[in-house]
């Protein structure tokens, strides 16, 4: 599978994490539920958070409203 056109996420599951590389959110979600090894029904308890653009570039995130 190429990462052409797809988004870098970065999913959090108690205490992990892994990078995955989708369409959507809800698609890496979906990912990250086989990933971890856990029923479809609590994939709600994953945290996706977009990392990188489909062209490569970052994506930043600040805590506050300063960047």
């Amino acid at each position: 599978m190429t990462t052409q056109n797809l988004t870098g996420y970065k999913c959090f599951y108690k205490g992990k994490s892994v990078d995955i590389y989708a369409e959507s959110s809800y698609k890496a979600q979906q990912a990250a539920v086989i990933y971890f090894k856990i029923p479809a029904r609590k994939g709600y308890l994953i945290a996706v958070v977009a990392c990188e653009r489909p062209d490569g570039s970052t994506i930043k995130h600040c805590p506050s409203e300063v960047c």
